[in-house]
């Protein structure tokens, strides 16, 4: 499988599929067809492009894309991009940096044109080549990109670039039309020519498909099918036959509304207009049960290669331990074999000498002591059973990207699989195969989502994962601090993170050696400080036991006091003075989205000197809303000291865009909680220090 995402929102290829020839070649005139959008020239700039200055109902936005053309061709085994974006103002120029995810499995990059004309009709040629560049995305991830900036970019510039990926011919690449991007788009048109003949799955099942299929999130307008002499027609779901007809699909539009880049937005592409194509291997109705039959076998096979796993579980478990116990002891095992998805990629001649190969079963994942994310998964449920408990696997999309759609007839939706062990009647949801995580928990992205699930009654169906709580992620900072002379403060600061926090620091930097975990986490807690802090960590904390709290204990030093006369100002919430409000703007177009419920906790112990005094704290505050909290306390403590307590929590992941007000008052009146101020009386000796 092979995927590619594009910088302009050009659309995802996926579901590469080894093809059976049963047809004879196709016409000269057909494939002249298909190549002419690859080696047509620049289209002519209408001169109302040449004067637009601004975009309707969307003033001071950046660029405008004026044009944008998309062609797929499975029979010529091709996907081109045209794009034509007008830079409107200095913050457009931004778009002369195009990128290309591009896994380069498979895939082969060409063709790349690009030039800038200017206002004045000049026109500068892009004449370099696009470089490798690695984007560290959200949360730490990382892909590769395909890279180039088009040249002499002003605001005024109209840019034009295009360019092609290539396939071999023995596959077939279903597209996917992300429709809309950050930009308004004036026109753009898309087409697809897909394989007329048969088609037969790679999967070992042997299945043969014919026609393809279209599921549409594209308001009022579908894409429109046309059919050549001698074709097959018909409609998306019914249509079959066979000839070397030039059918192709086409979907054109104009004035596109731009997707808003708004902070906490659901992920993927679930807010854009897009059009996702599959070929089809049963007829609709029956999809899911077939594809589920499949994955089931598959599985089942996988399972039923167990020599070892019995070994394995009596080596793991003792005879007195509750069940609890020796699911728990399986997981530690299985959690500790070599995560393969983790270590970085081996080459093949690597992966040779130390004699690695393709996980076939559950035996194979035991004698290499290293498997995939799913590998390990499906050991675990293997070894469970093996101890008497009842277990299957669960498919799952990546909910960063997809949510499970019926009507989207493609198996290409999920991601990966979990284990469900029944326990005391219970199901409890294991995903060992996720780096760092720890047991009854799921990497966020498999939780709260729906996906095919082994059933003993009916092979597969529908099920959904629990959403985690908020006990199961949180964060809590306690300082103990002691304010000197001259109003800086000193001490300690013990943080830790839990449960998926834990798991997601220790992914981050898990890859790393033990002096750059040390740096990154240092500055860290500095970001959280007053400017001139200094932090020291101690010790790094045990960083391979994803069942333990990762905690960190440093010695921090930095300016708190503000002097007022004969008063001290000091923030309320030391640990929080560089937050930034977390909803700026006053209105909401997408839903909100966030990643898991959290909670944070915050605690500060501070000895003030002895020539001060507490002349007023600020009021303790309580906010809340039917699934988030905030608590914030203070008190005076021991003879000469603060007590400072702040607790947040929210408890939900998603809610629509009416709920914006609620979620920004909540969280601005929380803002407004940590922005009070302590008032300090100083003595005049130690004012004058």
């Amino acid at each position: 499988m092979s995927s590619l995402r594009t910088y302009h929102g050009c659309p995802v290829l996926e579901e590469i599929v080894p093809v059976r020839r049963f047809a004879h070649l196709l016409s000269l005139t057909l494939l002249a067809s298909c190549l002419s959008a690859v080696a047509a020239d620049w289209p002519s700039i209408p001169s109302e492009d040449k004067k637009l200055d601004s975009v309707p109902g969307q003033p001071g936005a950046p660029a405008i894309t004026l044009l944008r053309e998309e062609v797929d061709s499975d029979l010529q085994h091709y996907h081109s991009v045209y794009t034509r974006i007008k830079i409107l103002t200095e913050a457009g120029k931004k778009y002369a940096d195009v990128e290309l995810p591009f896994s380069g499995a498979g895939l082969t990059l060409g063709e790349v044109r690009g030039r800038t004309v200017q206002f004045d009709g000049s026109i500068v040629a892009f004449e370099g080549k696009p470089f490798d560049k690695v984007i560290v995305a959200a949360r730490g991830r990382r892909y590769h990109v395909k890279a180039f900036t088009l040249p002499a970019v002003q605001v005024g510039s109209i840019l034009d670039f295009k360019y092609t990926l290539r396939y071999a011919d023995n596959r077939v690449v279903a597209p996917r039309w992300i429709v809309q991007s950050e930009l308004y788009q004036k026109k753009a048109s898309f087409k697809f020519y897909p394989w007329q003949f048969d088609i037969q799955l790679g999967d070992g099942t042997g299945r043969v498909g014919h026609g393809v299929n279209w599921t549409s999130f594209v308001p009022n307008v579908q894409p429109k099918e046309h059919v050549g002499p001698g074709g097959y027609g018909g409609n998306p779901t019914t249509r079959g036959g066979a000839g070397p007809a030039a059918d192709f699909i086409e979907l054109n539009l104009t004035q596109i509304p731009p997707v808003l880049d708004e902070p906490f937005s659901p992920p993927g592409d679930s807010l854009k207009w897009r059009v996702y194509f599959y070929y089809r291997f049963s007829r609709p109705e029956d999809y899911w049960k077939d594809e589920g039959n499949v994955w089931n076998k598959d599985v089942e096979k996988f399972l039923g290669r167990k020599n070892g796993v019995a070994e394995a579980v009596a080596k793991s478990v003792r005879p007195a331990d509750t069940p609890e116990q020796k699911l728990k002891a399986i997981y530690g095992f299985v959690s500790g074999l070599e995560n393969r998805e983790y270590v970085p990629a081996r080459e093949d001649q690597e992966a040779h000498a130390l004699g690695l190969k393709p996980n076939k079963g559950a035996d194979d994942v035991l004698g290499q002591k290293s498997g995939g994310h799913d590998d390990l998964n499906r050991l675990l449920v293997a070894m469970a059973r093996a101890a008497g408990f009842q277990a299957s696997m669960m498919r799952l999309p990546h909910r960063d990207k997809f949510v499970y759609d019926p009507s989207y007839l493609s198996i290409e939706q999920f991601a990966g699989e979990v284990a469900v062990v029944q326990l005391s009647g219970k199901d409890v949801y294991l995903d060992p195969g996720s780096k760092y995580c720890p047991y009854g928990l799921l990497d966020w992205r498999y939780s709260g989502t729906k996906g095919l699930r082994q059933s003993a009654a009916t092979g597969t169906e529908i099920g959904e994962t629990p959403v985690s709580t908020y006990a199961q992620a949180m964060v809590t900072k306690g300082a103990r601090l002691t304010l000197n002379d001259h109003g800086s403060a000193e001490g300690i600061l013990s943080v830790s993170f839990l449960g998926l926090e834990g798991m997601r620091i220790r992914q981050e930097l898990g890859r790393t050696d033990e002096a750059e975990r040390k740096k990154v986490l240092e500055e860290e807690m500095k970001n959280w400080l007053p400017g001139g802090s200094e932090v020291t960590l101690s010790k790094l904390p045990p960083w391979e036991d994803a069942e333990a709290p990762l905690t960190v204990d440093c010695k921090v030093s930095f300016p708190l006091a503000t002097s007022a006369g004969k008063r001290w100002v000091l923030p309320a919430q030391a640990l929080r003075v560089n937050e930034k409000p977390l909803f700026s703007a006053s209105g909401r177009s997408n839903p909100l989205y966030f990643y898991y419920p959290l909670r944070e906790v915050d605690e500060i112990h501070l000895i003030l000197p002895p020539d001060t005094q507490i002349e007023s704290l600020p009021s303790n505050a309580t906010e809340r809303l039917p699934y988030a909290v905030y608590d914030a306390k203070f008190a005076r403590e021991s003879t000469n000291g603060i007590f400072v307590r702040r607790d947040l929590v929210m408890n939900g992941i998603a809610f629509p865009a009416t709920s914006y007000k609620d979620i920004k008052g909540f969280f601005d009146k929380a803002k407004t909680g940590d922005d009070q101020q302590i008032l300090l009386k100083v003595s005049p000796h130690a004012e004058g220090n």
